[in-house]
């Protein structure tokens, strides 16, 4: 039984990028031969696009040979009520508080997204996995063990479903197919031996989510798993601290990262940071030089110093810095003084 788990699509309407990484993941689904793909909630980004998008997608939930399951998130919960036609191979779990799939033998319980745990539904929740051999369960949350606000890309600050890595923990399940989080794969350890899966978005949502998107593939009869990189528009950031009088090699990182992805369906920035020697002007051209066009760049956090590494306090105070041997982040310490300098040179309290 091998099931490919993703989550966060947010398909919306006049976003070609959701629908093409909704065909993507069908596309890895097959190449894979998975028996099942499940959605762990907000396959549409509102009831609105899901109304207008339906049509177009009973086409691309056809002809795939699985079933794909989905749940409803926050922002699609009333979108999947009533006797609507998704195509063939979508079921989408409604039944309240939960329902329970079998597939090839495996049981998934799904739980449509709600606004909170109450002691009654964790009751029966905790009976129903008690009462099952291998399950999974597949649900909207937010899990309270540390994660910032940023990690759920642009979503609210509320903390949708929250539940406790403890409280997971107490229910029976081999592996817990979560969606909510949008930024990247993050994948814990639960006390009892199941492991809990966020997959984050495949596709770039907005600049939380960096980096190639993924989803996560699963082999519930040998209970493995292994990630799969997706074919999607994603965003990527290159940040990058420029030591003074290494700036080639700092541009040459640069048009090594962007080589690496020229190729790729993303949007790109490049922000070099730090204080430079070289001429700023020169500097700029060859970052722009570098990256050919295929990404934007900030040129807001980088400034020569030449007037500060040539100054004679600063010249002793780098030949003690360098005399210690027990100087914590000594390139730290050493940039906040080459900052104060230049601030004091800049405006005339230092000699020059």
């Amino acid at each position: 039984m091998k099931v490919l788990h993703t989550s966060d699509l947010h398909i919306q309407e006049g976003n070609e990028r959701t629908i093409n990484a909704l065909k993507e993941v069908l596309r890895v689904g097959r190449e894979k031969e998975v028996d099942l793909v499940t959605v762990g909630g907000d396959l549409f980004n509102s009831q609105e696009d899901a109304e207008m998008l339906r049509p177009q997608l009973r086409e691309i939930f056809r002809d795939n040979p699985f079933k794909v399951l989905a749940i409803p998130g926050n922002h699609d919960q009333g979108a999947f009520k009533g006797n609507l036609n998704w195509g063939p191979d979508l079921e989408v779990a409604t039944e309240e508080p939960f329902e329970v799939r079998e597939f090839n033998d495996e049981n998934i319980v799904a739980l449509p997204f709600k606004e909170e745990l109450t002691t009654e539904l964790y009751n029966e929740i905790k009976e129903t996995s008690e009462e099952l051999s291998d399950s999974c369960l597949l649900l909207h949350c937010t899990l309270d063990i540390g994660y910032s606000t940023g990690g759920f890309g642009e979503e609210e600050t509320i903390r949708y479903f929250p539940v406790t890595s403890s409280t997971l923990s107490e229910w029976d399940f081999d592996f817990i197919l979560a969606g909510h989080f949008h930024s990247n794969i993050d994948i814990r350890r639960l006390d009892g031996g199941a492991e809990f899966i966020y997959p984050g978005s495949p596709v770039s949502l907005s600049w939380s989510e960096t980096e190639k998107r993924k989803a996560v593939l699963l082999d519930l009869d040998e209970k493995e798993r292994e990630e799969v990189v997706l074919d999607t528009f994603y965003r990527d950031t290159f940040e990058g601290t420029i030591k003074a009088g290494e700036e080639e090699e700092l541009v040459r990182d640069i048009r090594d990262w962007i080589r690496e992805r020229s190729e790729t369906n993303s949007e790109l920035k490049v922000i070099p940071k730090g204080h430079i020697k070289m001429d700023e002007t020169e500097f700029s051209e060859s970052i722009e030089e570098a990256i050919g066009g295929d990404a934007e760049v900030n040129h807001k956090n980088y400034k020569n110093v030449e007037d500060v590494l040539n100054h004679p306090l600063f010249e002793r105070f780098k030949k003690k810095l360098d005399s210690k041997e027990d100087i914590e982040n000594e390139e730290r310490v050493e940039s906040k003084v080459r900052e104060a300098m230049s601030r004091l040179l800049a405006g005339r309290e230092l000699r020059s």
